[in-house]
């Protein structure tokens, strides 16, 4: 199926530019319109709802970023790429929080887009297998989940201590990684990372309350680098692994 794309730039070579890698590439897109300033592409995108968007951050009257924000009022299936020739924090940070699908510089290679594509048709993927479980019926659905997730959990309490990741666990329970991730969280109300790193913790409090050495009891939980565990102890616990024993009198 083809995907429709707008592009939004103040450059027309830029535009022009995609256009032809959109055709070299053979990409499932097809670029149905462009815009030039920000005005215009709301207007544009507002009519032709497009996919996908990929549009500069400086474009003139509204910029890139504005842009998205007001068009994911009427258009919150479509994902948005931004291309930019500024590298700026501040402006990676925003777009992330917009959900933006990818952040890439100019000059806009082949490489860059196709990998920007990709990324988009992944969680185009992803988002459908997740509609596809909200039509598992939903009592079902949920009995099913809560197997899953006190499978997980009764997995992590007696395998913390080894590298154990979402596909890993999706593989185990028979679920896709992307709506695994979600259930967890809705379940447990955080993310699996910070439920593992909240069990790794609790352990490590009670083999250093043991007397053990802080490089061994990191090894013990399954963290290889002992000062990366010194900083996510510090960060759960308030005090360093040295300062937790030593207040304990051991």
């Amino acid at each position: 199926m083809t995907r429709k794309m707008v592009i939004v730039d103040d450059e027309a070579l830029v535009i022009e530019g995609i256009k032809a890698i959109i055709k070299r590439i053979e990409a499932d897109v097809e670029v149905v319109g462009s815009a030039s300033d920000g005005m215009q592409a709301q207007r544009v995108i507002r009519n032709l709802k497009p996919d996908i968007v990929i549009t500069d951050i400086r474009i003139p009257y509204v910029d890139g970023l504005s842009l998205i924000e007001a068009c994911k009022e009427y258009c919150p299936d479509t994902y948005f790429i931004i291309i930019s020739g500024f590298q700026e924090f501040e402006y990676a940070r925003r777009a992330i929080r917009l959900d933006v699908v990818d952040y890439i510089t100019k000059p806009v290679t082949i490489d860059k887009l196709k990998a920007a594509l990709d990324m988009t048709r992944k969680k185009q993927m992803d988002e459908e297998v997740l509609d596809g479980f909200d039509r598992k019926d939903d009592c079902q659905k949920a009995e099913s989940g809560h197997k899953a997730i006190d499978q997980i959990v009764e997995y992590i309490s007696k395998n913390y201590n080894k590298e154990v990741g979402l596909t890993e666990l999706s593989e185990l329970v028979g679920m896709n990684p992307a709506y695994l991730s979600v259930l967890f969280k809705e379940t447990l109300g955080k993310t699996y990372i910070k439920y593992l790193t909240g069990i790794r913790i609790e352990k490590a409090c009670q083999f250093l309350l043991e007397g053990n050495k802080v490089s061994a009891v990191a090894s013990m939980v399954g963290i290889s680098d002992v000062h990366y565990f010194g900083e996510i102890f510090k960060k759960y616990t308030g005090k360093t692994p040295r300062e937790y024993r030593d207040s304990s009198g051991v």
